[in-house]
């Protein structure tokens, strides 16, 4: 009986992913956006050369983890809140204090926005991984929100 308890056990663990499979986003870079893939767009990024990274509660992460913090929140207040871009339309969320933690309102401000979407690829999960930032407008170099390039991993054109 133990034996087989012990088995089962090994086995879940063995199938289920461990906690460090992803990495932290902790920089910024500028990503190829639009339909075209000419338009620039800042993005959080992994180490200046992978956007496949994700963001989660994180409330003292690292310098370069608050910098990709403060991006994200930048970029829902721009797109996605009450003084958002695009004045003709709703708000999705309400502002956000750009402080480079990921607590509770970047959590709830993330889910406002993965509802928003209304994408079955997204979950509303309060995460802000490759998926949901794929899929989320940012803004461009120019001043406009745009999604990525890509799906789900829009190339760097530079940090």
């Amino acid at each position: 009986m133990l034996v087989t308890l012990l088995l089962a056990l090994a086995g879940a663990l063995a199938i289920s992913s461990p906690a460090a499979a992803w990495v932290y986003c902790n920089s910024v870079s500028l990503v190829q956006g639009g339909y075209d893939a000419e338009t620039v767009i800042v993005y959080p990024t992994y180490n200046d050369n992978s956007t496949n990274c994700d963001m989660r509660i994180n409330e003292h992460g690292t310098t370069g983890q608050r910098e990709a913090i403060s991006q994200l929140q930048h970029n829902i207040n721009v797109c996605y809140g009450p003084n958002r871009w695009d004045q003709g339309t709703p708000h999705v969320t309400n502002h956000l204090t750009v402080d480079g933690e990921y607590g509770p309102q970047t959590y709830a401000a993330i889910k406002a926005v993965q509802r928003h979407l209304n994408d079955p690829a997204v979950q509303v999960d309060g995460y802000a991984g490759p998926q949901t930032r794929s899929r989320m407008h940012h803004p461009s170099v120019e001043g406009y929100c745009i999604m990525p390039a890509t799906v789900p991993y829009p190339a760097i054109v530079s940090p």
